[in-house]
């Protein structure tokens, strides 16, 4: 597979022969820049978008296609939605401002599920698939999802409610050994660090508490001013960060990176138990989370940034 940034050039071989004439009754590939958001905005059709490594071999990956076509059919659904096929090179649209979709992500192959979104009428955008990834569609569920959509009746996947969760000596035991999912532990001093220290500090832990709400990871903090920290964390100062994996809670982990949002997720991506949903290893957002927030984001309705195109 071609390894580049979406959107950079040269584009993958076969990108501007793959898509046949034969689907171009039904199907449309995605335009240029900020003129899909202007197309729809003027219409608002619900609309599926499908994205996959199709100019990589678009022989194997058809059958995808052949599976939007068959819906876009005006008898079906070609009626009430708006169908987008094209290669996922061509995502750089939904950001243009950095153009940070990595083609090559491991979640996108040939031999991998299409990343398939749909935009509704109020401008929500849902994924097919789970927290994890995309799922393989097969004609009834991709028609039933895009029916849903139509229809008003989709829900995105219920995910925890983003918080940090205070913790203390009384009740160690009974929140941090009682669950087999991971820990993350911030061990603070409401008195010896600084407020501006500390103020800092909860703000990135609550954007920390958001960032992991759709994982297996609980976020506690504990102020341990006045305590004695259970030893085997082997606090010297605060504050402290620590991954507690299911199975080991015995053994904690500490973050020797610098306390900021973006390294505190990488500790807790490099250390979990399992490969966080929607990040690898590297705290690296993975291709199919990063698509969704960031067409969110390009179609959203109260959003500042297209309005110059109806002005």
């Amino acid at each position: 597979m071609s390894r580049s940034y979406c959107g950079y050039n040269p584009p993958p071989p076969n990108f501007e022969t793959f898509f046949l004439e034969k689907y171009e009754d039904r199907l449309q590939r995605l335009p240029n820049f900020g003129k899909m958001r202007e197309s729809w905005e003027t219409h608002k059709r619900p609309t599926l978008i499908m994205l996959h490594v199709f100019a990589d071999d678009f022989g194997a990956l058809e059958k995808w296609m052949q599976m939007s076509y068959e819906l876009a059919d005006a008898e079906v659904l070609g009626r009430k939605m708006d169908f987008y096929v094209d290669d996922v090179w061509k995502a750089f649209i939904f950001n243009e401002d950095e153009f940070s979709f990595f083609r090559s992500d491991e979640g996108c192959s040939v031999n991998s599920a299409p990343l398939i979104y749909a935009v509704s009428a109020k401008g929500e955008v849902f994924f097919f698939g789970d927290f994890a990834g995309p799922k393989s569609p097969t004609l009834e569920s991709l028609s039933d999802f895009c029916k849903q959509v139509i229809n008003g009746n989709m829900r995105e996947p219920a995910c925890r409610e983003p918080r940090v969760e205070n913790i203390d000596l009384a009740s160690w035991d009974e929140l941090l050994y009682a669950t087999d999912e991971d820990i993350a532990l911030c061990f603070y001093n409401s008195l010896e660090s600084s407020a501006q220290v500390n103020t800092s500090l909860m703000i990135t832990l609550e954007r920390l508490a958001d960032t992991l709400k759709q994982e297996s990871v609980r976020l506690y903090k504990m102020d341990i001013h006045g305590v004695s920290v259970p030893k085997k964390f082997a606090v010297e100062s605060a504050p402290a960060f620590f991954v507690l994996q299911g199975a080991q809670k015995h053994n904690p982990l500490r973050c020797k990176y610098e306390l900021g949002i973006w390294k505190m997720l990488r500790f807790v991506s490099e250390n979990s138990s399992q490969e966080l949903n929607y990040y690898n290893r590297q705290g690296q957002q993975r291709l199919h989370a990063s698509l969704l927030a960031h067409m969110k984001d390009y179609f959203n309705l109260s959003s500042e940034k297209f309005k110059h195109f109806f002005n």
